[in-house]
């Protein structure tokens, strides 16, 4: 067992750090603000011994911390922001926040995240760079319809092929024809990175299973691939399920029992994949038993985005088993 344990709350500028005796009374050994730099970091840790256990909250730029904090031979756990904030005082500062996190991990409390391998986190971070160029896009021919409005010109084309961008940039309209340039632009890079990472991740046997699924695609059975990482994390399929945000939340005391939204700090970037791939599914296998529930749910719901839920729960089944068993799937 060390003989301290970290915690770290980490900004932008500065990091509160506070070094904490791993013991039953948890005295306080060095609290310090530092800059969030290495050079500070390393030499405010210096004098904690390596394998030292060192907790860190779970933010968007947390990846190259872990990374440096592992290289000077630190034990390095990633705390989950919503369950910790549930365990923490009432008070809340960085000195609070630092101080509740080598108080968690001191009496093996702290409620962690995943941290998938190196390379998993670059893919990760290559889709969503490729999703975000998606949604600007989308963005960017809706600006366009826009400006065809304002005009009263009426062209019936798709902008997300070359034809219609250049039947459009014909109009000469000086914003529409800026917009089809830059949809080029995104367009090109786009195909440049689906090359790429089907050039690297073609072949991998996880993505090539679910790729067998109607409805899902290369770019979502990789999208799949990158949020899971690793089926065997979840023993089942509902376990999945609630770490894709996908199972409604239950509050029951006594005799009553209210049925809410889906959990809250879920996988966002898994629950929107499984809803696209529902939809997918559904126009791809009109006579599956899941388009049949899609049918169902609407009646019931009248709405067609809780019923999309739904299918995306199903969905999760037939994931988790294709991948687990590693078979291929077959429409039923």
């Amino acid at each position: 067992m060390s003989e301290v344990v970290v915690g770290l709350d980490v900004h932008l500028k500065d990091t509160q750090v506070t070094v904490m005796k791993n013991d039953l009374v948890g005295e306080i050994v060095k609290r310090e603000r530092v800059g969030t730099s290495k050079a500070e970091l390393r030499e405010c840790l210096a004098s904690v011994p390596k394998g030292s256990r060192v907790a860190l909250e779970s933010v968007g730029f947390c990846w190259p911390w872990i990374d440096f904090l592992e290289g000077l031979g630190y034990e390095v756990l990633l705390a989950n922001p919503v369950k910790v904030k549930l365990r923490a005082e009432d008070i809340k500062n960085d000195r609070v926040d630092s101080k509740t996190l080598a108080e968690l991990l001191r009496m093996n409390w702290l409620p962690t995240c995943y941290v998938p391998p190196a390379e998993l986190r670059w893919l990760r971070s290559l889709l969503r760079h490729r999703a975000y160029r998606t949604r600007l896009s989308v963005s960017v021919r809706n600006r366009s319809r826009s400006e065809f409005r304002k005009r009263d010109i009426r062209l019936d084309v798709d902008l997300g092929t070359l034809k219609g961008r250049k039947a459009a940039g014909e109009l000469d309209v000086f914003e529409v024809s800026q917009n089809m340039e830059l949809l080029d632009v995104i367009e090109r890079q786009s195909k440049e990175i689906e090359r790429l990472l089907w050039k690297k991740y073609g072949k991998i046997k996880p993505v090539q299973l679910l790729m067998s699924i109607p409805g899902i695609g290369f770019l979502s059975a990789l999208t799949l691939y990158a949020e899971i990482c690793d089926i065997k994390r979840f023993s089942s399929a509902e376990k999945l399920a609630h770490y894709a945000g996908l199972v409604p939340r239950v509050c029951q005391s006594g005799e009553h029992l209210r049925v809410g939204r889906e959990t809250k700090g879920c996988d966002k970037w898994l629950k929107w994949i499984f809803i696209e791939a529902a939809w997918s599914f559904i126009r791809f296998c009109p006579e599956s038993h899941l388009t049949r529930a899609y049918e169902d749910a609407c009646q019931r719901k009248r709405d067609k985005t809780k019923a999309i839920k739904i299918v995306a729960r199903k969905l999760v089944n037939v994931v988790w088993a294709v991948w687990t068993f590693e078979k291929v799937f077959t429409v039923k």
